[in-house]
């Protein structure tokens, strides 16, 4: 028989692994306990979404539609897409879930994968967590600087204490259409430096050349004209008003002219937060003001602004600074069983500790009893009970407290309500 062709995960895709789910878990529920504190209210929508949603949303000329998207037709010949990024879909389901009838601001947030065909290297996969709040219906400078405060406020919980906000605006329609003009004149004496995808966009979506990774074009970028410069009085404003909101609570920032963000649908505010893992700088996520984004896809006008994190690059932060997830221990007891004919027993008692709540691991046929507290040691139990001939024949059930070494002979059925009492 020929021998099988080893499976391979999907280049680009990852596993987590055991090891790693403690810090995994730590940074998520650390976020989502933060957003609930805030008042933000869980959704979660579709990993696959009619891809329109994305072309339409994200807009055609960015890296993600263009290059990134995983898209495909489904049996029944529609064009679908594994999500890129949360906030459209989460915009599809406001506008699809008459959410716009609810008091306003509606507050959201979800946690999960999403997929980009990207170059996969450290901290970038094409399967991705993200962690994603949104506001809807808040205009108000103070939302842009509410969500800011809910990133920097998790960054500190967690103890990354050197992550940069870089901010900017990009203005309103009315902004930014001044400013396409005057950025195009100036890239267009520039056509023969700039890389050849960039030339492109300086005819299709100038503002996207701002965002080129190039660094032919980083060149010509030096003395490009300056965004905010050309806002008008109630972007200038409302910019002013979200650096004064970030001042009054001590929130540090560098403003950054040429951050524009990747995605078409942003307006007035965006930011980004930078890391310094191994002396480089990368960026661990970020976010702006989305207020054409629902009127585009079919709502009414509503205002929105959101932020959005990657798990995967938060985790190098944390790596980078030796920074390691608080110890929790789920298994508290563990009932080691000597003999066979103790199997049945040492599976009633585990299944009546865990009924009652108690994390336990159960070791049927698990071999000595030293070699059993030895495990239920790096376990990290807290005490172990153990169930021999003898104790079965009695009726009884030794329980041995690791942390002392002393152990006590209790009645069978007796010994889960002793248990919880110490534990409690």
């Amino acid at each position: 028989m020929a021998k099988q062709e080893k499976i391979q995960s999907v280049r680009g895709m990852y596993d987590v692994l055991p090891a790693r789910q403690p810090m995994f878990k730590y940074v998520i529920e650390t976020f989502r306990k933060l957003a609930d504190q805030a008042g933000y209210q869980s959704i979660e929508t579709p990993l696959v979404e009619d891809a329109n949603l994305f072309v339409r949303g994200v807009g055609t000329g960015t890296d993600v539609v263009d290059k990134e998207i995983y898209a495909f037709e489904d049996r029944s010949s529609k064009l679908i897409a594994l999500r890129p990024e949360p906030t459209a879909g989460i915009v599809r389901a406001y506008i699809e879930n008459g959410m716009a009838s609810l008091p306003q601001p509606v507050k959201l947030t979800t946690v999960g994968p999403m997929f980009r065909y990207d170059r996969p290297q450290a901290g970038r996969h094409r399967q991705f967590w993200q962690l994603d709040v949104e506001i809807f219906g808040d205009a108000s400078p103070a939302a842009d600087a509410q969500v800011i405060a809910l990133a920097n406020r998790f960054f500190n919980e967690i103890g990354l204490k050197d992550i940069e906000l870089s901010l900017n605006s990009i203005g309103d329609l009315e902004s930014r259409q001044n400013y396409r003009i005057a950025l195009a004149e100036y890239l267009e004496k520039y056509l023969d430096s700039l890389d050849d995808l960039d030339k492109e966009r300086v005819i299709t979506n100038p503002m996207r050349v701002l965002d080129s990774k190039s660094s032919k074009t980083a060149e010509v970028l030096k003395n490009v004209p300056i965004i905010t410069d050309y806002l008008n009085d109630r972007s200038k404003t409302h910019y002013q008003a979200v650096q004064q909101y970030l001042d009054s609570v001590g929130i540090k920032y560098v403003q950054n002219p040429l951050l524009v963000r990747g995605l078409d649908y942003y307006t007035d505010t965006v930011f980004e937060f930078v890391g310094k893992r191994e002396g480089q700088q990368s960026s661990v996520g970020g976010g702006g003001r989305y207020d054409g984004l629902v009127e585009l896809l079919g709502g009414v006008p509503t205002p929105g602004v959101g932020l959005g994190l990657g798990v995967e690059r938060i985790l190098l932060e944390l790596e980078a600074a030796g920074i390691e997830a608080p110890k929790e221990n789920a298994i508290e007891v563990y009932v080691a069983g000597i003999g066979e004919a103790t199997n049945r027993a040492v599976f009633k008692l585990t299944e009546d500790l865990l009924v009652a709540g108690i994390g336990t691991v159960g070791g049927i046929d698990k071999g000595s009893v030293g070699n059993q507290i030895g495990k239920a040691d790096k376990l990290g139990a807290k005490y172990v009970l153990i169930v021999g001939e003898k104790e079965l024949a009695d009726g009884n059930v030794t329980v041995r407290n690791m942390s002392t070494g002393e152990q006590k002979s209790f009645v069978a059925d007796k010994v889960v309500d002793y248990i919880q009492r110490e534990l409690a």
